[in-house]
């Protein structure tokens, strides 16, 4: 279920970096129709990915470093803060160009250092490898996000601290949620 979800999720994420398949596609279905099967696919494929990692027996691949687990809590709030940063008029958007990408790169690459196991290596592999497909494709093609709203710093201050609200909240409920506490209390 883990594999299926991640090719039907990464596959229709990649639509997009050829252009002349997004747009047959959209010319075929229309805009709005060709949004909703991008969601539809993109949904499905998310709900399999999370089932199947539940799943999924841990199967020993590699020891992950000792700090590993310190550099996830160190980069996986910058991540979130890029994810923040790609939906808002930022200056962290306008300057890196894709902080959707680069964010989702520096969050598999964390999740890499501290996990070792076969599920991981699959899942959080699986998004790095789509991560450096998407970045090189959208600087290949020269692609911006879209958008004409002037960066305001206003909005670089809303990305930085919800960035740190979410990882302060996951930092908390990463065990309940994903079953993987972040912090041991002793």
């Amino acid at each position: 279920m883990l594999y299926i979800g991640l090719i039907l999720f990464i596959a229709i994420h990649l639509v997009p970096c050829v252009a002349t398949l997004r747009g047959s596609l959209v010319d075929k279905l229309g805009e709005k129709r060709y949004r909703a099967v991008f969601s539809a696919v993109s949904a499905t494929g998310l709900v399999m990915i999370i089932w199947g990692y539940s799943q999924a027996q841990y199967i020993p691949v590699y020891q992950p470093p000792g700090w590993g687990s310190s550099l996830s809590l160190v980069v996986v709030p910058i991540a979130l803060i890029l994810f923040a940063a790609a939906n808002m008029p930022t200056h962290i958007r306008a300057f890196l160009r894709h902080p959707m990408a680069m964010g989702l790169l520096l969050w598999a690459v964390a999740h890499l250092a501290a996990n070792g196991d076969q599920a991981s290596v699959a899942m959080f592999g699986g998004f790095a490898v789509y991560a450096v497909i998407a970045l090189i494709s959208m600087f290949a093609r020269n692609k911006t996000l879209s958008g004409n709203k002037p960066p305001r710093l206003t909005m670089d201050l809303v990305a930085i601290a919800g960035g740190l609200i979410v990882a302060a909240l996951l930092v908390k409920f990463h065990g309940t949620l994903f079953g993987m506490p972040l912090v041991s209390v002793y």
